[in-house]
């Protein structure tokens, strides 16, 4: 066997194993979606599907407080489903509370990329922002260029990685066995550079993504120091999304696009992810 062969299989065996415990990571969050034991709050499995009704049915009525009371409960207990926070942010925008709303809308849109709906509601509520700051997005030319990156949730990541794992060895045992069929030597090199991809996509969303700091109140102080009785640097209004740069105890150091920065206490904004 070559010597590049060999290299790569001495990668490829750290990414699976890496890969392995970030998609066992992510079933620990997404199994509780519809668990069969209780979970902390003491739902249960029928239990939440109860709760999750009950929300639906006062959101139809309009009685939005106890529909956002009840997916929020969901969310405690664990069920930390795309489903539940697109609920969730439709409920607290009917109630007017637009920072919390963009930041459930945020989360939802992390677990479903692709969905138009979450898209088009967290559009709208940025919209609906009164401060006219462009949210922390990537740009057009990197959403291009990657594509599956932005397109596709972690859990998908995943799924594709130990997937594309499975389909390399698989082609690898049979060049084994046809160690000469140059068809089998390319499909495992393209599998490989496929894999290499989707975990440095992964690994990127699960070690250097940083949050978005959402705006809750309807105004708040930004400060120049993480104290309250620093200098207010300037104000910004509920619902405006900051790049998070720094986190110090109860504060969070948040930054405008033209590059102007400042503390906020932790208290007063949603942390999410993009």
């Amino acid at each position: 066997m070559s010597r590049w062969w060999t290299s790569s299989l001495f990668v490829l065996a750290v990414l699976t194993v890496h890969a392995s415990g970030l998609y066992a990571a992510q079933q620990v969050e997404t199994v509780t979606e519809l668990p069969s034991v209780e979970l902390q709050g003491g739902l249960s499995r029928a239990r939440a599907t109860e709760v999750f009704l009950k929300a639906n049915s006062a959101y139809k009525e309009g009685d939005y407080a106890k529909a956002a009371e009840g997916y929020q409960r969901l969310v405690g207990a664990g069920f930390d489903d795309g489903r539940v926070h697109y609920n969730l942010g439709n409920a607290l925008l009917r109630r007017g509370e637009l920072g919390r709303a963009s930041a459930s809308y945020l989360r939802s849109r992390a677990m479903r990329p692709r969905d138009e709906d979450v898209r088009a509601n967290l559009d709208f509520a940025r919209q609906s922002t009164k401060d006219a700051i462009e949210p922390p997005e990537p740009s057009e030319v990197l959403s291009t260029l990657f594509f599956w990156h932005f397109s596709l949730s972690h859990r998908e990541l995943a799924v594709g990685l130990l997937t594309v794992n499975l389909l390399f060895w698989s082609m690898l045992g049979l060049g084994l066995v046809w160690p000469h069929r140059e068809l089998i030597r390319w499909t495992s090199f393209l599998l490989l550079v496929l894999l290499l991809t989707l975990a440095a996509s992964l690994l990127v969303h699960r070690f250097a993504d940083r949050p978005v700091a959402v705006i809750v109140p309807q105004e708040l102080n930004v400060h120049t120091a993480p104290e309250e009785s620093s200098v207010v640097r300037f104000k910004v209004h509920a619902g405006t999304e900051l790049r998070v740069q720094d986190q110090r105890q109860d504060w969070v150091r948040v930054s405008l696009p033209d590059g102007q920065q400042g503390w906020v206490s932790e208290g007063w904004v949603e942390l999410a992810y993009r």
